[in-house]
């Protein structure tokens, strides 16, 4: 029986964290143009997580405010907020060592 908990969460987890990746994946497919990362986010952000925000509390109305449901739409809401970070932020490696002392010999 607790097999089979455990497998229907992480079940749910794992189709949850799919349909939010998939989510936003569509939103940087939609741009045909390659555009910088950090427009797509100017642009849809907003919209994307009104729309999110408005699901959640419409889920959390028709469930009757249910302790269950809050945990998992803020989980699914902070998902969505961690994946949207991830997606636009760059990673700046550089490999050259500048010298901090130029006055050595």
């Amino acid at each position: 029986m607790i097999v089979l908990l455990i497998f229907g969460i992480s079940f749910i987890l794992l189709a949850t964290y799919t349909i939010i990746r998939i989510s936003i994946a569509c939103v940087f497919w939609s741009f045909s143009t390659s555009t910088d990362a950090m427009q797509i986010f100017k642009r849809c952000f907003p919209y994307y997580i009104i729309t999110l925000t408005s699901i959640c509390l419409a889920f959390i109305v028709a469930f009757n405010k249910e302790p269950i449901v809050i945990y998992y739409v803020s989980s699914v809401y902070f998902l969505a907020l961690f994946l949207w970070r991830r997606k636009i932020k760059t990673y700046k490696k550089t490999f050259a060592v500048e010298p901090n002392q130029t006055h050595l010999p």
